[in-house]
């Protein structure tokens, strides 16, 4: 699975995730990159959006920064989410079979 950002916003009574993964990547017959942004409360359910533009996805980031999000990497998100993995890859599949 490759990861585009992570982030993590632990402040007061927040403790959230925000991230993106990237499903595919151009190719001939498709020049569009698919990403699947997930987003959530720690040990919750996540939510997900499937995006294609590589600036959507960049300047939602950039805000949630601005929010107070901390760019983490995938060793510390595995401390600190511990299920995310198996989390992620459920709610990646059921995208990827409903076609988004």
């Amino acid at each position: 699975m490759k990861f585009y950002c992570i982030g993590w916003c632990k402040e007061d009574n927040h403790d959230k995730v925000w991230g993106a993964i990237v499903l595919s990547t151009p190719t001939p017959e498709k020049t569009r990159i698919k990403y699947l942004t997930f987003w959530g409360r720690r040990g919750k359910k996540l939510q997900t959006l499937i995006r294609y533009c590589p600036d959507e996805v960049s300047n939602v980031w950039r805000l949630k920064v601005k929010k107070g999000y901390t760019a983490i990497d995938r060793e510390r998100l595995d401390q600190v989410y511990p299920e995310f993995q198996n989390d992620l890859e459920k709610l990646a599949v059921y995208s990827i079979l409903r076609g988004e």
